[in-house]
């Protein structure tokens, strides 16, 4: 998901799949759904994201004036929260200011107009005592991004992977240029922060359990080394039919460099998030694909999340992102509540 910040863009405007009457508006990396001609392409947007608490100036402004109801979330109905319309997933709300104008485009003015960020309460088996991550050459983050905006970066035909989105959390394990071991989550890794080791913590638990770090050091004997894998099982209802932390592999980068699914050592591979497509991009096959049952256990035991989307050969996107974009399925929509920790 795009980084939570309060932002100005110029808007981008794409065709919205399943809506005539809806737009899908790209503002910095956030999709909105809007209707269609409420804006052109240019115009100037300020976009407060999914989990922003407004200041109580702003709040008034997203009250339903027939019936009195906020379109917030949260107990002071100050949140903000996304929206899944004919389903398309919009991200945010537009920030309706006056002088609009005279902001800065590119900058987070989250701290500006008094905008926060929520985050979930963090459950006690993915909590832990935390330490700065020691300096590296090219560490990396790790995010996917909105179909519907992203989708044209693709090439015809160009050859892509689609691997199953697993529903549970994101662990990063980075080896330092000394061999030395760190463990972090998505949202720690943003912050700098790793987890100290911890027979508690899944995020260790699982590295363990699943033999992580004998299996990189003897596939890379050398060199900074990030491991990106979903951690599972960890959210209500996704068991994955595992009985004991593992984590499910989908992206390596060493030395800086990314490296192609068909370059990864043999327990990568065996250790890896399902793939459920290989071949050229063609986008009604791949909608198709978002649903169905989970694969990682081969008993169906539960709904797919939906995929995720990536060239063969790993790039960026125009505007510098990781081509790397999801698709969420339908029962999966439903379920979501938009306080899932990550």
């Amino acid at each position: 998901m795009a980084e939570r910040q309060v932002i100005k863009d110029r808007a981008r405007l794409f065709p919205h799949p399943n809506a005539e009457r809806l737009e899908l508006c790209k503002v910095a990396s956030f999709q909105l759904v809007v209707r269609r001609g409420e804006y052109a392409d240019g115009d100037p947007i300020v976009i407060a994201p999914e989990r922003a608490v407004l200041p109580p100036e702003l709040t008034g402004r997203y009250v339903n004036a027939e019936t009195g109801v906020s379109y917030l979330h949260g107990p002071e109905k100050n949140r903000v929260g996304a929206v899944r319309l004919r389903g398309e997933r919009s991200q945010g709300v537009v920030l309706a200011l006056p002088d609009v104008d005279e902001l800065p485009f590119g900058e987070d003015l989250a701290a500006r107009l008094g905008i926060t960020f929520w985050e979930p309460p963090i459950p006690v088996s993915m909590a832990g005592d935390v330490t700065p991550l020691p300096q590296a050459t090219d560490y990396r983050h790790h995010d996917v991004e909105q179909f519907g905006i992203y989708a044209g970066e693709f090439r015809p035909g160009e050859p892509v992977t689609a691997t199953e989105k697993l529903h549970g959390t994101q662990g990063v394990y980075f080896r330092a240029a000394d061999g030395g071991w760190w463990v972090t989550s998505k949202g720690l890794s943003r912050r700098g922060l790793g987890l100290r080791p911890s027979d508690t913590n899944v995020y260790w638990q699982a590295a363990r359990c699943t033999g992580l770090f004998a299996a990189a050091d003897a596939a890379f004997p050398a060199g900074e080394l990030q491991v990106f894998g979903e951690v599972v099982p960890v959210q209500k209802g996704f068991s994955y039919g595992q009985r004991q932390p593992a984590v499910l592999v989908f992206k390596l980068v060493l030395a800086g460099r990314q490296l192609p699914r068909a370059e990864w050592p043999a327990w990568f591979t065996a250790q890896a998030v399902p793939v459920l497509y290989e071949g050229p991009f063609d986008e009604t096959a791949l909608r198709a694909l978002r649903d169905g049952p989970e694969t990682v256990s081969g008993r169906e035991l539960h709904i797919r999340e939906g995929l995720v989307v990536t060239p063969v050969a790993p790039r960026r996107t125009a505007d510098g992102l990781d081509l790397s974009l999801k698709l969420i399925s339908d029962a999966y929509a439903k379920k979501e509540t938009g306080e899932e920790f990550s």
